[in-house]
């Protein structure tokens, strides 16, 4: 029984080592192919032939870097620079230090590949504001526009529900407030210069109302102006004005006022 299952073992072991040598001699037929196609200039041919390569199972990550590398080249040489970029984007993604020869390959190929590197590396690098106040990252951040109407900051920074509620109400009772104005002022004229006493009392009326009515229409607008700054600044740790002090023994020596716009 040991013996039997030793020789199936072996049998099963050859099996394996015959079919990845098969599976290596594919491949590496495949990327004579392509190497052949590119060198005799049918650039979009063995674009395609590398792009299929790519179907192949069990592929490790260098022969993933000289696929993406053909493709790049091929793309090159058909001017697509931007979409090599990606395909060397690839390539670096699995070897960062990966380096083409300076000798052997064509100068417009390696401005484009350094280029993509540069790319690459600067994408990686952390950022250094976000490094240094991971504390921001906690709070939206506060602009001129909460000053200027209410609901603006909340739309700028995304909020589109409050910043429409917001906005719609600041048009909304400003905008009455000074329609009244105006109703109120032409009917305070028509009060005034009426001398017929059996309408002026109607008149007045009509001018009391327009008053009353714009005051209300203010006030609103003052409220829903107060309202927008706190949820600003209940949505945020970041304050548009920045006071600042510096003391030294016990008394004030500087006051310093930032605005952020």
């Amino acid at each position: 029984m040991t013996r039997q299952l030793l020789i199936v073992l072996i049998v099963f072991s050859c099996g394996c080592m015959s079919l990845s040598f098969a599976q290596n001699g594919s491949l590496r037929a495949a990327f004579l192919t392509i190497d052949s196609l590119y060198s005799s200039g049918s650039y979009l041919s063995a674009e395609v032939e590398a792009r299929r390569l790519l179907e192949y199972a069990n592929l490790n990550d260098t022969a993933y870097a000289e696929i993406h590398k053909y493709i790049a080249f091929s793309l090159i040489a058909q001017g697509k620079s931007e979409l090599a970029k990606e395909r060397f984007a690839m390539l670096l993604s699995l070897f960062p230090t990966y380096a083409l020869d300076p000798v052997l390959t064509s100068p417009k190929i390696l401005v484009i590949f350094n280029e993509a590197k540069r790319s690459f590396l600067f994408s990686k690098k952390p950022n250094p504001e976000t490094k240094k106040n991971p504390a921001d990252a906690s709070g939206l951040p506060i602009s001129y526009r909460t000053i200027l109407f209410p609901g603006w900051e909340q739309l700028y920074t995304g909020r589109k529900t409050y910043g429409t509620i917001f906005l719609s109400v600041g048009i909304l009772t400003l905008g009455s407030g000074i329609a009244f104005e105006f109703l109120r002022s032409n009917a305070h004229q028509d009060y005034l210069s009426e001398h017929n006493t059996l309408i002026i009392d109607e008149k007045y009326k009509t001018y009391n109302r327009y008053y009353k009515a714009e005051i209300v229409s203010f006030v609103a607008f003052a409220i829903t102006y107060i309202a927008s700054e706190f949820d600003v600044f209940a949505a945020s740790n970041n304050s548009a004005v920045i006071v600042q002090s510096n003391l030294q023994t016990g008394r004030l020596t500087e006051i310093t006022f930032a605005f952020k716009f």
